[in-house]
């Protein structure tokens, strides 16, 4: 044990203070800002990849594993040290993962080179931990683009467009054996639950409800039966979870849900292709990354919920058309009585 703190007692040190700079940043950055900015989200991981590694001897900075093994260390801590205290979700921190390790990573190595090869004094590069809150307040003057995107869905059912119509304006209570839950949901995702509406017809209210007590409040913008039905989204502020995740995203102000379509198109041999079609909107610097991950969770969202349609609308024309044979049964039945 002396051995080993004798050997790496200094890059110990440096581990502990990355990871006390990764917190200090969190706080004062706050969850607005942590999934939506460049500050946060580039510049903080790559001056995270670092400050280890200002520590550690030139020996040690020749060790390409070095430079992959401590930066992921670094992050690692870090992130298991936000999660214990209850500064971020697991789902942050899936988010985060991508540019916090390979930009810690990246960081190290730009480290590496200028250090070894010009020698550079560690207390001028030290003065890099300064970069994000100089920087931070220029961004906050960038005008933020606001981009509206979509996803869409498809799926082809083997039943009547009126039942899938009933299946889709209302949804019924889905219970917990009904819906294939997966690994967003086990995340923090919450599940649909069910959908009521006040008036089929445009300006009727439709509430969705999910788990956890979360409810959008949907207005019809379009109806047409048996063919197309669109609602434009609200959140109800007042149903968001306290969850770090959720706050993140439906409490903040770069994320918004826009409006969901449901399309209906009548194929061959008794078989209809449903369609669902959802918007929503980013506002941030970084709005590239946060439609990568909003069209995976939205995706597989509405993957698993038609999925539930699709499975009570060909049970319900099984069930009818079991009603159908049995019936028949019984009067070929009859008829062979008399």
């Amino acid at each position: 044990m002396t051995r080993l703190k004798h050997k790496y007692g200094l890059l110990i040190i440096g581990i502990v203070i990355g990871i006390a700079y990764g917190l200090i940043t969190r706080l004062v950055f706050g969850y607005k800002a942590t999934l939506a900015s460049v500050t946060y989200l580039f510049i903080i991981p790559t001056i995270l990849g670092i400050i280890p590694l200002m520590f550690a001897d030139t020996d040690k900075l020749k060790s390409y594993r070095n430079i992959i093994f401590i930066p992921w260390l670094t992050v690692s801590t870090f992130f298991l040290t936000m999660f214990l205290i209850g500064l971020e979700d697991f789902i942050c921190l899936l988010v985060l993962a991508g540019p916090f390790f390979i930009l810690g990573t990246i960081g190290a190595l730009l480290f590496r080179l200028v250090q070894i090869n010009n020698h550079k004094s560690k207390g001028k590069l030290l003065t890099l931990v300064l970069v994000p809150f100089l920087f931070a307040p220029i961004e906050n003057y960038i005008k933020t683009p606001s981009e509206t995107y979509s996803t869409i869905s498809e799926v082809v059912i083997l039943s009547k467009p009126e039942v899938i119509w009933d299946n889709i304006v209302e949804v019924k209570t889905i219970k917990k054996g009904e819906y294939n839950s997966g690994f967003f949901n086990s995340v923090g995702i919450p599940r649909p639950i069910s959908a009521t509406v006040e008036k089929k017809e445009i300006d009727g209210q439709r509430i969705g409800k999910f788990e956890g007590g979360l409810k959008f409040i949907e207005t019809i913008t379009e109806y047409e039966d048996f063919k197309k039905v669109s609602f434009d989204i609200e959140i109800d502020p007042k149903t968001v979870r306290q969850k770090v995740f959720d706050q993140h995203v439906l409490n903040g102000n770069y994320f918004t849900f826009v409006d969901a379509t449901y399309k209906l198109t009548e194929l061959n041999n008794g078989q209809v292709k449903l369609t669902l079609l959802s918007s929503y909107r980013l506002t941030s610097t970084i709005n590239f990354y946060g439609k990568f991950w909003g069209d995976i969770i939205l995706s597989d969202f509405q993957n698993r919920l038609l999925s539930v349609i699709k499975a009570r609308c060909e049970k319900k024309k099984q069930q009818v058309l079991t009603l159908c044979e049995n019936h028949a049964l019984a009067n070929g039945l009859a008829r062979l009585s008399h």
